[in-house]
């Protein structure tokens, strides 16, 4: 079986979710951000024999990726960097290929509360067969998943705006099953309304729970 290495960036909590703080305060902010953190964790180490690695210079993100079953490899990147998030990736991706050569590889956005393993499962055993792939977000311009399963080919992540149409460029190919959860990255509260729809994971469940969050009702249209 060909081992697997999911790599998950995570921002300073501090600055995480600022399209929610219209929503929420600070403290809660971070709760889900948190929460989410161990329902993408869960996910990605529910494949059998993988390893996940968060990248993070934040403390409080790194102690809970401890305690969820992951490693930790603190933010490698120096201040006054252009691209900190892909140059992160990029250094522990060359680490873990140094220590374990053909190893496959996942850069995985962590913000992915609705994400299953049966998913993540699909899009691996597909992106396997192209060598390089992607899983689009929700938007169809972002990455919520790189996938980079060469053996002699780095990661070469491109994460950012318009990171979907990007990384095909590279190479990739885009994968076109649904895997609603693995593309549904929560940015705004109709991102975080449309997870809890598709069903969040038993971490963010239970921070909703605790705040109150509730969907709104729909209309039933009739006058």
């Amino acid at each position: 079986m060909t081992a697997l290495h999911v790599l998950v960036p995570v921002k300073a909590l501090s600055l995480a979710k600022t399209r929610l703080a219209h929503v929420f305060d600070p403290p809660t902010r971070s709760d889900l951000v948190v929460a989410m953190l161990i329902d993408t964790l869960a996910a990605a180490l529910g494949l059998p024999g993988s390893v996940a690695t968060v990248v993070t210079s934040d403390p409080v993100a790194a102690e809970v990726a401890f305690a969820h079953g992951a490693r930790v490899l603190p933010d490698p990147v120096h201040r006054g960097e252009s691209d900190p998030l892909n140059a992160a990736l990029d250094v522990a991706a060359v680490r873990i290929r140094a220590q374990s050569p053909g190893t496959d590889l996942v850069a995985l956005q962590a913000d992915l509360p609705a994400l299953r393993t049966s998913e993540l499962t699909a899009a691996l055993t597909e992106a396997r067969l192209f060598g390089r792939a992607i899983v689009a977000d929700h938007t169809g311009d972002g990455t919520a998943a790189l996938f980079q399963c060469t053996p002699d080919r780095s990661l070469e992540p491109m994460f950012g705006v318009d990171s979907a149409r990007r990384h095909v460029r590279s190479g990739a190919t885009a994968l076109r099953e649904p895997l609603d959860g693995l593309r549904l990255d929560v940015d705004t509260i109709g991102d975080l309304e449309a997870a809890v729809r598709l069903g969040t994971g038993a971490a963010t469940s239970r921070v909703l729970d605790r705040i109150g969050f509730a969907l709104p009702e729909r209309s039933s249209g009739v006058h």
